[in-house]
């Protein structure tokens, strides 16, 4: 969109594609150790062993949370040079979209969605109390503070776009006879992982103090 658009509309898309680079690099990496982590589980004692071949698929996933910058700096990109971007008012528009994504879902009347839009404002409305608080913290200068719960933040932010993503595949008509299994997957998330937010939004704007103090375990 960039590359075929010019002035503040390419601007735009420059600092969207920018804003979510980290995320798309990190979200499905590390989705992709749990899961493969997950994969040796089931397996029991011979997911261990060569024999199945979990093992070495673990071995292959577990890369690509380092490759191309390790997902612990994709989060410091994130807090100190992504969402700084156009004084904050990039991501604070973001925000405003995936808002009415879910006003959409809870618009819809679609059958099968459950709670998935409730869930999806309460994590929005996570992300966006977090997200105003690291802006705050890095404007003031707070970096130390606001970078200990930059991974935090990263997740908390990729869960939210999990949901909302889904959702919104969930509302789109593919007419390929999968539409219900699009809105229970939409709904399965919402309804199971991304209640997370509230959790790491605590962990993100209380937990910097503790984490400093935890250095004297290490002394």
């Amino acid at each position: 969109m960039a590359d075929h658009s010019e002035g503040d509309e390419k601007q735009f898309w420059q600092e969207r594609a920018s804003l979510l680079t980290p995320l798309a690099k990190s979200i499905p990496t590390d989705a992709g150790v749990d899961v493969s982590s997950l994969g040796i589980q089931v397996h029991g004692g011979m997911g261990f062993i060569e024999e199945t071949g979990a093992a070495r698929l673990y071995r292959d996933a577990r890369i690509a949370p380092i490759y191309e910058g390790t997902n612990g700096i994709q989060a410091i990109d994130l807090i100190g040079r992504k969402l700084p971007q156009s004084g904050g008012a990039h991501v604070r528009g973001f925000i405003v979209e995936l808002r009415q994504l879910a006003e959409d879902v809870r618009a819809s009347n679609r059958d099968g969605f459950g709670s998935t839009a409730e869930r999806l404002a309460a994590a929005i409305a996570d992300l966006e109390a977090t997200t105003e608080w690291v802006l705050a913290a890095t404007g003031e200068g707070r970096m130390v503070e606001a970078l200990s719960g930059a991974t935090a933040y990263q997740r908390l932010f990729g869960l939210v776009l999990t949901g909302c993503y889904l959702a919104k595949g969930g509302l789109a008509e593919g007419g390929d006879g999968r539409d219900e299994g699009r809105i229970a997957l939409a709904r399965f998330a919402a309804e199971n992982l991304i209640s997370e937010t509230a959790t790491l939004k605590d962990r993100i704007i209380h937990g910097a103090d503790s984490l400093a103090a935890a250095r004297l375990a290490l002394a």
